[in-house]
């Protein structure tokens, strides 16, 4: 079967330095301070869901009255119930009323943050299974990988870029690629390390980004990432790279009204949140979409960047999730300007909007999208974030069942692979059971009554436990919820 491997590219704009210095300042800390003891990890046992409706995600027919059968780390047989036989030794779930969903992937995370190692359970906990790791210490995200895959620590499964190349210095472990010859250096460095995938992040010379592409496609390692300043969007694609982050590049369709007081008047000029164009932006999505490139806009990371300069937003209730270490870094770097507006954040609410328009041009011309966090934020608690996500694609335009796909089936289509993503037998078994169903509405996706992941059954009990453990690892002044 096809292995799993990702590449992406994060890669901010010079003016957007500032705005992504979160990220520099909280995957710089060391994430191994303090490790608390993980979770009480279930142990593997056969597991029969019975009575379900199951949304298989291979297609928009739902198995009704349908039964998953699991056994050891992979779903063994699943299909109408009368065609099943569920095993004597099995644990038997009677999901009457219930829906399978595959476990969620959330493709865009940073996992090595200051005491992050607290903070994988919430992944379980929110149903979301698998991550894409987006940058930082590989040799922590490694080790925590392994635990995971060991049933020594409950976390999901983790594809990882590990150190990305960057044009210049920066906080976070990198390699520098200035010349077409660094860029060979880089990719060969990063293969023997035994990366997932390669990040390009920002200032990346035009010359050196096209060696890095080539030499990633030599040895067989995807490239992804942010655009950089001197390459379009159509040459990117072409050159192979597998998605494209935040959205970066992508003009927003405006009126010429709206092109004179959004690209003009926002403060802080945020090339994520776009500029805009009263041209027509569909010969460039089709041109995307006959590539295999998708796009990960992460919506609830924009919303965040659209609110300044509001301090709080309605998700940030559950800050309280992260170690005081990563709040403060967060609000160090997350400072409001002093000559911003009062009535930015206005301006930014209007350009997010603008956002939502692009995503749903993309989606209505072909663009696979792919669903991502870029947790942990203060409005994007690992976990929880994925449920804001998908809302947000569904306000963008995209229908719960391909909003759903961007977290299952899509991922699954990116990394190749024909045993994540999807409800299958020879599937790994990551599965969510839902109390309604998110095909009516995409909010239901919280209604979690059980998670299934690499084969270990969480109960309720053990998702509430899960969430207290993040509580106490969050140190003293984090509150009960």
């Amino acid at each position: 079967m096809p292995s799993i491997s990702s590449f992406e590219i994060l890669a901010p704009r010079p003016a957007l330095r500032r705005a992504f210095a979160i990220l520099a300042v909280t995957l710089a800390a060391p994430a191994h301070a303090q490790q608390p003891a993980s979770p009480t990890v279930p142990a593997r046992r056969p597991l029969a869901i019975i009575h379900a409706t199951i949304h298989t995600m291979k297609d928009s027919i739902p198995i009704r009255d349908g039964t998953v059968v699991v056994d050891g780390g992979r779903i063994v047989s699943v299909g109408a119930g009368s065609t099943i036989k569920v095993p004597a030794n099995a644990r038997v779930v009677d999901a009457s009323g219930k829906f399978v969903i595959p476990g969620l992937w959330d493709m865009h995370v940073h996992t090595a943050v200051p005491d992050g190692a607290g903070l994988l359970g919430l992944y379980i906990a929110n149903g979301v299974t698998g991550v894409r790791d987006m940058g930082g210490d590989f040799g922590v995200i490694r080790k925590w990988r392994d635990e995971i895959r060991g049933g020594k620590r409950v976390g999901p499964r983790i594809v990882a870029s590990g150190p990305y190349v960057q044009g210049g210095d920066a906080a976070l472990p990198h390699f520098v690629v200035r010349t077409p010859e660094q860029a060979q250096a880089a990719v060969d460095s990063l293969a023997q390390l035994g990366v997932d995938f390669v990040k390009v992040h920002a200032m990346v010379p035009r010359d050196a980004f096209f060696a890095l592409a080539r030499a990633a496609r030599a040895r067989g390692l995807p490239l992804a990432g942010h655009l950089q300043t001197d390459v379009t969007v159509e040459e990117a694609a072409d050159s192979g790279q597998r998605s494209l982050e935040h959205l970066d590049g992508f003009l927003n369709p405006c009126s010429t009204a709206d092109s004179v007081r959004l690209s003009a008047a926002y403060p802080l000029d945020l090339a994520v949140l776009g500029q805009c164009s009263t041209s027509d932006q569909t010969p460039i999505y089709r041109h995307i979409a006959a590539r295999p490139t998708w796009v990960t806009p992460t919506f609830i990371a924009l919303e965040m960047l659209a609110a300044l300069p509001k301090e709080r937003l309605p998700s940030d209730t559950l800050v309280h999730y992260l170690p005081p270490t990563l709040r403060a870094a967060m609000a160090a770097a997350l400072e409001i300007p002093p000559d911003m507006p009062a009535d930015a954040s206005v301006l930014g609410r209007a350009l997010w909007t603008k956002r939502l328009a692009v995503v749903k041009g993309l989606a209505q011309n072909g663009v696979p999208i792919l669903a991502g966090t870029d947790a942990p934020l203060p409005n994007s608690i690992p976990g929880f974030g994925m449920h804001a996500e998908l809302e947000a694609l569904v306000r963008a335009g995209l229908s719960p069942w391909r909003a759903l796909r961007t977290a299952t089936a899509e991922p699954a289509r990116y990394f190749v692979s024909d045993t994540v993503g999807t409800v299958c037998a020879g599937c790994v078994a990551d599965l969510v059971v839902l109390n309604a169903d998110p095909l009516r509405d995409i909010r239901n996706t919280r209604r979690i009554a059980l998670v299934v992941a690499d084969g270990r059954a969480y109960s309720p009990a053990a998702l509430a436990a899960l969430r207290q453990s993040a509580l106490r690892a969050a140190g003293p002044a984090a509150k009960s919820q």
